[in-house]
């Protein structure tokens, strides 16, 4: 990741935190309004279908309520015992007629459990709004008859509306219990038209970008010339849990259809276990958040757009005199210490280009002083390869020096052990001597004094003659230097033999033993004397 960051040029670097530190914080700011101005248009919209649902509402329980007061008064007249029968029927039909919305009045009967007729009175046509006079079919009180459940009938009992495709009107049967004795059994049926709560329903607002209907217990939506087929079974089911809840309480839902979302309100009559539903399409309901979120859309592509031209811009201004430092740097690098640019603003790009010029000097002091100190390497090396050379020479002969005295220390010590076996060699003959003579003096008993002065003078020859040995062996100097003072000397061969003969006479003559000397006096050896 930090290798990644590191590719990215300086200048994209740049633009990224123009808008981290200029865009993005009014993006933020822009979405927090957007969502201030959201959260008021959904309110707003939230607020307008309460209104509209409590307002309908109302209007229901107010017109229903009227039309329950209208039925209590014939009831009151039915029932009244001062009228005749007469009376009452007139009064009825004055009711009818004089009533805009009440198409008519039935007394009926139970006998043998059917119902059966006993007064009607109707309407011969129906005024609309516009003045329009559209005869009623005598066919509607069948059609009342027949829609309408009188056992269900306790007291007083408002009935289903339902749509009249002659007349193109929604109609409400109403049904009071009577209990006069001359009707035992009796009902008094009032069928009024609901087309001033059906004008005010689709005269709202909400009818034209929505739907507002009724609904009941059994799910049946009324009092809206729309068809409702879009509206989600999830919305009708809330309204009939409303209902069975008996809670008066108006509340908003959001629902999910298969044509997009809904919005939807519910408020409770008083009067009827209706329900009123003002329902709408997210779309139409929160077109403008929609427009809302499209224009702060709009406005951070723009400022992004604006701020990445810009941060270019800049940056190209800021970038050029980099780039001719960057230049320089190279030619710096190549060799060229002279090389500066032209930039003397006082900022930090100033600085630097006053820094890449004290570098560029000091690299050209320091190259400079860098040959000298190369130059006089060049030359000490050479120096050095002379001296090395002679000293080389000086070492070779100084080896061949030491060749010749290790092979001369050699050859002494060669002299030197030959020197110490004649050395060796030459004091044993007399050591062997004095030890015989010794011997012979101290065992023999008999010796005559002449025999041992004769024997004392041998033991004091050998005496001088180890001496003089032992003396040379003591001259380490001469050994070690090898110079050993000799000077050749005749001796007789006939004087050596006697010599010794007279040594070992003794033994000869112990052991019985004959000797003789055969040389002649004339023979003579050369003998080194130390």
């Amino acid at each position: 990741m930090n290798n990644l960051i590191n590719r990215i040029p300086w200048q994209i670097k740049l633009v990224l935190l123009m808008l981290l530190m200029a865009v993005i914080p009014a993006l933020l700011i822009s979405y927090g309004v957007v969502g201030i101005i959201r959260d008021e248009l959904k309110s707003n919209i939230n607020g307008q279908l309460i209104y509209s649902s409590n307002s309908i509402a109302s209007s229901i329980d107010s017109k229903l309520k009227k039309n329950l007061e209208i039925l209590q008064l014939s009831k009151n007249i039915v029932e009244n015992p001062e009228l005749g029968s007469k009376e009452k029927v007139a009064l009825l039909v004055s009711s009818v007629e004089k009533i805009d919305n009440l198409i008519l009045l039935n007394i009926s009967i139970k006998e043998n459990d059917k119902i059966v007729e006993v007064i009607n009175s109707q309407k011969d046509y129906i005024i609309f709004v516009n003045k329009e006079k559209k005869l009623i079919p005598q066919s509607i009180k069948n059609e009342v008859f027949n829609q309408t459940k009188f056992d269900e009938v306790k007291d007083i009992k408002i009935f289903q509306p339902f749509y009249e495709k002659e007349l193109r009107e929604w109609l409400v049967a109403i049904v009071i219990k009577l209990s006069e004795a001359r009707f035992p059994g009796g009902y008094l049926t009032a069928l009024f038209s609901l087309s001033d709560i059906v004008i005010e329903t689709e005269s709202n607002i909400l009818n034209k970008i929505g739907n507002v209907f009724v609904s009941d217990t059994t799910g049946a939506k009324f009092l809206s010339s729309q068809f409702l087929f879009e509206i989600p079974t999830d919305i009708i089911n809330d309204g009939k849990s409303l209902l069975k809840s008996k809670s008066s309480v108006t509340f908003v839902n959001n629902y999910a259809g298969t044509q997009g979302g809904f919005v939807s309100c519910f408020s409770r009559t008083q009067e009827v276990d209706w329900v009123v539903v003002a329902s709408i399409k997210e779309e139409a309901a929160y077109s403008a958040v929609n427009e809302a979120y499209l224009f702060y859309g709009l406005f951070a592509a723009i400022s992004i757009v604006l701020a990445i031209i810009i941060a270019l811009l800049f940056s190209k201004h800021l970038s050029k005199p980099i780039i001719s430092m960057a230049a320089v740097s190279k030619m710096i690098s190549r060799g060229n210490f002279d090389a500066r640019v032209d930039y003397k603003a006082n900022d930090s790009i100033g600085m630097l280009n006053e820094s890449l010029g004290q570098m560029g000097t000091q690299l050209k002091k320091n190259f400079s002083e860098i040959e000298n100190q190369k130059k006089q390497l060049e030359d000490y090396s050479k120096n050095l390869e002379q001296k090395v050379e002679e000293r080389t020479n000086e070492l070779n002969e100084s080896n061949k020096e030491l060749k010749k005295a290790y092979h001369r220390v050699l050859e002494l010590n060669e002299e030197k052990n030959e020197f110490l076996g004649i050395a060796t060699h030459d004091l044993k003959n007399p050591l062997t001597a004095v030890s015989a003579f010794a011997e012979i003096i101290k065992t023999d008993k008999e010796l005559k004094d002449e025999q041992r002065e004769d024997f004392l003078d041998e033991i004091i020859k050998a005496s001088q003659r180890m001496f003089s040995i032992v003396k040379n062996l003591l001259d380490v100097n001469a050994i070690e230097q090898g110079k050993l003072n000799t000077k050749p000397e005749l001796i007789s061969v006939d004087l050596i033999i006697s010599e010794t003969i007279s040594q070992f006479q003794e033994d000869i003559s112990r052991k019985e033993l004959a000797v003789r000397n055969d040389s002649k006096e004339e023979l003579f050896i050369l003998e080194l004397a130390i």
